[in-house]
């Protein structure tokens, strides 16, 4: 899949839900009941309360997030443990619930890691009545910002718009207040994915006015643009912050410097949207010279040229760096006790196979892409799946090129391009006469379900 990606606007003060499972786990008892039996049953929900109830007592950002990372390693467990805190949590009477703010926005974020997110709403509703309650404009924002992460999660935008209007009319703590402009940054998104750009527009502009022409607002204006695919307005938008950025007092001078990479690495991936190549890679260029042990910018600009067919030799060079490099972070975070496995990313393995398949030598290539496929988190992408079977019909195994294509048709989309993309798979599998299974694409937005973050929680 070549680039890594550059998700929505880098947000102000968020606490990342992605999580990247890093260490530990929870750690369960020791028990002599034998397997299988009512009593080991009963032992071991026993000690996953036990491990539930310590949330409570994750005191800081640093002690929430080891709880996180350690509770979600185990997914099986963790969907276990979920449903065991909505059922103590729900069978608890009056004000004696048995997980307070803390382990609710634990739990809330953990729900979402594992996709149940019905659990996850749940959670976050009942930390904002708690948070309201408490008049804590911090957690209230944390709340709210857990609650919109879950609607959106789901595509469900008419949710994410209901949850950021109710946010802005709340009358609150100072944060509050201060937080609103952020929130409707995510409320501008929602339209925009909705297709309504004209609005999300007017509202950018609204707050781009009211903060007297602030660069964040400025690239949100970008970001609608490039989700209506007007990417030379979005360019303009960008370059337009980009600038601002450098003119912006308070920004210290290392922050400063991250941000104008953000944008510039957003560029990069916009003029590959427009199908300017030489002004992505001049983009890139800039990003690694800046930043030399930066995998990503590495493997990006070995990918674009590679799939433009470009300066293949140096291509290869740049990816296996990349991979190279992203090694040695992973080691030493293993070193430091920050992760458990090194194993190498798969959107670089992609990137390497696919230099390798351009330039001909497929069976080279296919290990590369048989690997990043394998991936159960990172290799579930249509692209990587496209890539397998472009490399399997290179080598004359017909069969197992149409399986890999039919295999990608059940990916979901991870960005606009996977559309055409997913258009050029069916085409490759009729010309082989096979008669595509195509997934049914998902409604733009679900049926809107009501619901107020205010009202009593069981």
């Amino acid at each position: 899949m070549g680039r890594a990606g550059i998700g929505f606007l880098f947000r102000v003060g968020a606490f990342a839900v992605g999580v990247a499972v890093l260490a530990g786990g929870l750690t369960g008892r020791a028990d002599d009941a034998k397997p299988g039996t009512k009593k080991a049953a009963d032992a071991g929900d026993e000690a996953l309360k036990e491990d539930l109830l310590k949330l409570n007592r994750a005191s800081d950002e640093d002690a929430q997030r080891a709880k996180l990372v350690a509770f979600v390693k185990d997914k099986e467990r963790a969907k276990k443990g979920i449903a065991l805190a909505v059922k103590l949590q729900k069978e608890a009477k009056g004000k004696d619930k048995p997980f307070n703010f803390t382990a609710s926005m634990i739990l809330g974020r953990a729900a979402r890691f594992v996709k149940d997110y019905k659990a996850a709403e749940y959670f976050y509703e009942h930390g904002a009545e708690a948070a309201t309650k408490l008049e804590s404009g911090e957690k209230m924002i944390q709340a709210y910002e857990g609650l919109i992460d879950t609607y959106w999660d789901q595509k469900r935008f008419d949710d994410v718009i209901d949850v950021c209007e109710k946010f802005v009319e709340l009358k609150g703590p100072d944060e509050v207040d201060k937080a609103k402009p952020f929130v409707l940054e995510r409320l501008v998104q929602a339209k925009a994915r909705q297709g309504k750009t004209d609005e999300a527009v007017r509202i950018t502009e609204g707050l781009i006015q009211l903060t007297e022409g602030n660069w964040y607002f400025v690239q949100l204006k970008g970001w609608v643009y490039r989700e209506a695919e007007k990417y030379e307005e979005a360019i303009e938008a960008y370059t337009d912050a980009l600038d601002k950025i450098d003119a912006a007092k308070g920004l210290k001078g290392d922050l400063r410097d991250k941000m104008k990479d953000q944008v510039r690495y957003i560029l990069s991936g916009l003029h590959v949207d427009n199908k300017d190549i030489d002004k992505a890679a001049t983009q890139l260029q800039t990003l690694i010279k800046r930043d030399p042990e930066n995998p990503t910018y590495k493997n990006d600009l070995g990918f674009i040229w590679a799939d433009h067919d470009l300066k293949l030799d140096e291509s290869e060079k740049l990816i296996r760096e990349a991979l190279d490099l992203d090694k040695k972070r992973q080691e030493k975070a293993k070193a430091d006790g920050k992760l458990d496995e090194v194993k190498e990313n798969a959107a670089y393995l992609d990137s390497l196979g696919w230099v390798l398949f351009k330039q001909k030598k497929y069976k080279d290539a296919l290990p590369y892409l048989k690997k990043a496929a394998a991936d159960e988190d990172e290799g579930a992408h249509l692209e990587i799946w496209d890539h397998v079977g472009d490399v399997y019909m290179a080598l004359g195994q017909k069969t197992e090129a149409t399986d890999a294509w039919q295999k990608g048709l059940t990916m979901e989309n991870v960005s606009k391009r996977d559309v055409d993309r997913r258009k050029k798979v069916v085409a490759k599998l009729k010309a082989a006469g096979v008669e595509p299974k195509v997934k049914e694409p998902e409604p733009k937005d679900p049926p809107k379900k009501k619901t107020d973050p205010k009202k009593k929680i069981d």
